[in-house]
């Protein structure tokens, strides 16, 4: 899940709309060429923002801050990209209020209880105990030797010391605790911010592609047709004509692919989504065709002149 970040690179990669022309849309910017490669703020990098926000601040309502942030955000990315895209907020927001705030209250809870420990734990207080205690098995084993002078002084010193190591290892060991729950709060974002992309990204592709109205279309083109080479032959004149319009679908005089070209006359498809799905066709009619002949389908198209 991303959306785009404001920077040079708008820009320079973004084309100029013309007059009268429509905002892009979601699938528009996902299939553009121009809009490849523009610096983008993932989820990840909300969240480290707003989390930087919480903490400080002062906030008595954090829904309420939360809602202001995010309306601060669309007018930082309306006024640097002259347009947005109202679905990708309320989805992060959405997503950041019900996945990840509860992820960021169970890192909370755990490391206020880690720095209150840490804080009501001294140095001096174990360095005192560790005088005593050490001192009184010095007395035991010393048979009271210790507190000569010459003695006392260098065996107080070494106790306090060890008291203190003692106090640094048990620091260590809280402040390794804070990291490694730092460490899976990030660890945890990243994967629900993957999970996100991964589904936007998902439902670009089966937009483009038809989702299952494809693999229905690819069942019964397959089914009118004798041979691959047959099927292959149709498919380069269908996708070099790639009509448009029902005039062009009636100049190319293939029936069989009519169904398949009923979406891309009705102007359903951009030329990138058309695109898309010319090119999932190709895929998942080549899968099909190597089931049917796990044998000899591959070889027979690696021959020199045959189609496909």
């Amino acid at each position: 899940m991303t959306r785009p970040a404001p920077g040079i690179a708008d820009a320079a990669t973004r084309q100029t709309p013309v007059a009268g022309a429509g905002l892009p849309t979601l699938l528009d910017m996902a299939a553009n060429p121009a809009t490849e490669g523009i610096a983008q703020q993932t989820l990840f990098d909300v969240c480290m923002d707003l989390f930087g926000k919480l903490e400080g601040s002062l906030v008595t309502n954090r829904q309420e801050f939360v809602d202001r942030y995010f309306a601060t955000l669309v007018k930082q990315d309306e006024m640097a990209t002259l347009w947005t895209e109202p679905a990708y907020y309320e989805h992060a927001r959405t997503v950041i209020q019900k996945e990840v705030l509860p992820l960021y209250d169970r890192h909370c809870a755990i490391r206020a209880k880690v720095l209150e420990r840490i804080e009501r734990r001294s140095w001096p207080k174990y360095c005192m105990w560790a005088i005593g205690i050490c001192l009184s098995l010095e007395l035991f084993f010393t048979e009271g030797r210790v507190l000569r002078p010459l003695m006392l002084f260098p065996a107080v010193a070494v106790d306090g010391l060890l008291g203190y190591g003692l106090y640094y290892l048990v620091n260590f060991r809280e402040a390794s605790a804070l990291k490694r729950a730092r460490r899976n709060l990030l660890n945890s974002i990243r994967e629900i911010d993957t999970q996100h992309e991964v589904a936007k990204r998902y439902e670009i592709f089966r937009t483009y592609t038809g989702g299952e109205l494809l693999t229905a279309e690819l069942q019964l083109l397959l089914a009118s047709y004798a041979s691959p080479n047959e099927f292959w032959n149709d498919y380069y004149a269908v996708r070099k004509a790639d009509p448009t319009t029902p005039a062009d679908l009636a100049k190319l005089g293939n029936k069989r692919f009519n169904g398949f070209l009923e979406l891309h006359v009705n102007g359903a498809y951009s030329p990138e989504a058309r695109q898309q799905r010319f090119n999932a066709l190709f895929l998942l009619a080549h899968k099909a065709f190597i089931l049917n002949d796990r044998g000899n389908y591959v070889l027979n198209n690696l021959k020199p002149g045959k189609t496909g």
